[in-house]
């Protein structure tokens, strides 16, 4: 891309609509890439400022979500190492990572579509499923500690926590195959 075409108001709004269009899906990319770990909204601000520093590179045309999802890769990378600095913790092998990463990328509508499903899916839970479902991926808050809070054993909750994730796995399956 020329650097004339960079600065017309035309592409800028173009592309600032690019990375609006794709912020659900490149939030649900990093999730997948951090499941359990702190940081998620730090790592997608970063993703955006690296996606609009690097707008010159950007061919329009060429397939956006796929040049966002390979940055939000790096960053997730990069949050990672910066956290292993601070706090050793367990974390998946690089090219698990990698390969996970490739497998998790989805197009924008097709992670919008799950999206739904899923919302869809989280309101049919009743209400102790999904605090529990809450509190582990929302507050991130660790299954031990809320089995705690909780007076149960931490492998009590574990099995219900499975069977949550299989019910809501089958619910969003359904969904999409019903409404394709």
């Amino acid at each position: 891309m020329s650097s004339t075409h960079e600065h017309t108001p035309e592409f800028q709004r173009e592309f600032v609509g690019l990375i609006t269009q794709h912020q659900v899906s490149l939030r649900a990319y990093i999730i997948s890439l951090m499941p359990g770990m702190d940081g998620v909204s730090d790592v997608l601000q970063e993703t955006n400022l690296v996606l609009w520093e690097k707008r010159k590179s950007f061919e329009p045309g060429s397939h956006f979500a796929a040049w966002a999802f390979a940055i939000a890769r790096f960053e997730v990378k990069t949050h990672r190492r910066k956290m292993l600095r601070k706090q050793p913790m367990l974390c998946l092998d690089e090219q698990l990572n990698d390969d996970l990463a490739a497998y998790c990328q989805l197009p924008a509508e097709d992670t919008e579509s799950r999206m739904q499903a899923l919302e869809h899916c989280l309101k049919k839970l009743n209400p102790g499923e999904l605090e529990l479902v809450k509190q582990r991926y929302a507050k991130n808050t660790s299954l031990k500690q809320y089995a705690q809070n909780l007076g149960r054993p931490a492998g009590s909750l574990r099995v219900t926590l499975h069977r949550i994730r299989n019910s809501l796995r089958k619910c969003v399956s359904y969904q999409i195959n019903t409404t394709s």
